[in-house]
């Protein structure tokens, strides 16, 4: 059974929503005066549907609707207004809301509605699922790409040859090729952290290379870390200084 969350500021209306409701075979979520209870009930629910009034004190409709469904705190939200706004439309459209019904409110119009808003939502969600998981991808391959170009530097070969190194590490390691790429990044900027402190302490203490470095060491001795560590602690110790 798919469960609906009435929101409006009018008892009546709200009991009359009920009963259609029901009538039609859907569950009742709950039942909301404002904005601000609507995304409460939401995130204590998670209906399929929101059935939301635009205009209601406190907190109103369509901006909880932008948080509802920017949280993903309900399937769909169908929109419950008293008047047709093309300001409203564009907003709605724009959070996603999938469904708009002008009041009064017959049973007849509100099954179709809330059908297609549920459909239409589901493409919805599914089209930016894709979005996120394609970003997700480019994200990934930007990081292998950074990666390969330090590991080549590195190892001073070719970037051919750092991703085959990388493809069979990761390979023997049974980890994903981009989670082996984040530990080389990783690891480059820890390595980065050295050669920083390394410098500041050449500047500002006047400490050779060597010097500088065992200064590191014994740092992370004391607090029993790795140099890597505590070059990183001792970076975060220098910036607050200055």
């Amino acid at each position: 059974m798919k469960t609906v969350l009435i929101v409006d500021d009018e008892p009546i209306t709200r009991m009359d929503l009920s009963d259609m409701l029901r009538e039609l075979g859907f569950g009742v979520a709950g039942e909301a005066a404002d904005g601000f209870d609507a995304m409460e009930l939401c995130r204590l629910k998670r209906p399929d549907v929101v059935l939301m009034d635009v205009k209601m004190p406190i907190f109103d409709g369509l901006s909880a609707s932008e948080t509802i469904l920017a949280e993903e705190l309900a399937g769909c939200v169908v929109l419950l207004t008293a008047f047709s706004d093309p300001e409203i439309i564009r907003r709605a459209g724009a959070a996603g809301v999938t469904g708009y019904l002008v009041k009064p409110v017959d049973q007849k119009s509100l099954l179709p509605t809330i059908e297609v808003a549920l459909a239409q939502s589901l493409r919805l969600r599914e089209s930016r699922r894709q979005a996120r998981e394609a970003e997700r991808r480019i994200q990934e391959d930007r990081q292998i790409h950074k990666a390969q170009q330090v590991l080549a530097r590195t190892q001073r070969c070719s970037e051919s040859e750092a991703y085959r190194q990388m493809r069979k590490a990761a390979m023997d390691k049974r980890i994903p090729l981009a989670q082996l790429a984040q530990r080389i990044l990783s690891q480059m900027d820890r390595a980065d952290d050295v050669e920083l402190v390394k410098r500041y302490l050449a500047l500002h203490k006047h400490m050779p290379g060597d010097r500088a470095y065992q200064y590191i060491a014994n740092y992370g001795k004391s607090r029993g870390c790795s140099v890597e560590e505590a070059a990183a602690l001792l970076k975060a110790r220098f910036m607050a200084e200055e």
